[in-house]
């Protein structure tokens, strides 16, 4: 051919694909170590949540407020449920509400909701449970929607409009589980 022979380009060939797979580790192993340092902190974090130390929750949310990403959306959410278990409803609508500015999965946006307004729901502001319900315009969503509307018509005695919604949230339902609670509820309501 050119006067190379078959084992010089051989050689060669194993040269640049050696030089460029140390050149390809050189750069690349740091995105991995970055994103695995995120994780087993999110790990560790998310073990912390269900000690008792009043220390470790401010941790964790130095940690929220640190992390703008999935992984403070997710321990935003874990510390939500710890301080509903404690009945600090404020501390946990904060988390939840501050976690919805960052979040662009529409989803967990939609998750992120609906404990806002259980939370709503559980310190008796029903309109503003409403309010909330009501920003979610996911109709894959409509069900709890309409499931949660019909729980807060029920609390303020109006049971038209829980009838109302629970019937429409029996409609749309594909669950058998929950449309036997949604029954339940219906039949619980015309006693």
């Amino acid at each position: 051919m050119f006067g190379i022979s078959k084992k010089k380009i051989v050689f060669l060939i194993l040269f640049f694909l050696i030089i460029s797979f140390i050149l390809f580790y050189w750069k690349y192993p740091f995105v991995i170590n970055k994103k695995n340092s995120e994780l087993l902190k999110y790990e560790e974090i998310t073990k912390k949540i269900n000690k008792k130390n009043v220390k470790i929750l401010h941790e964790v949310e130095n940690f929220i407020i640190k992390n703008n990403n999935i992984y403070g959306t997710l321990t935003a959410l874990s510390l939500a449920k710890k301080y509903v278990l404690y009945k600090n409803f404020d501390k946990a609508y904060i988390q939840l509400k501050n976690s919805l500015k960052y979040t662009k999965e529409e989803n967990l946006k939609n998750i992120l909701k609906l404990n806002m307004a259980k939370i709503q729901i559980q310190t008796n502001k029903n309109k503003e449970a409403i309010d909330i319900l009501e920003t979610i315009n996911n109709h894959n969503w409509d069900n709890i929607i309409e499931n949660m509307k019909g729980d807060i018509f029920a609390i303020k005695n109006n049971k038209k409009q829980a009838l109302k919604c629970w019937k429409k949230s029996f409609l749309i339902e594909d669950s058998n589980a929950s449309k036997e609670i949604i029954n339940m509820k219906i039949n619980e309501l015309k006693k």
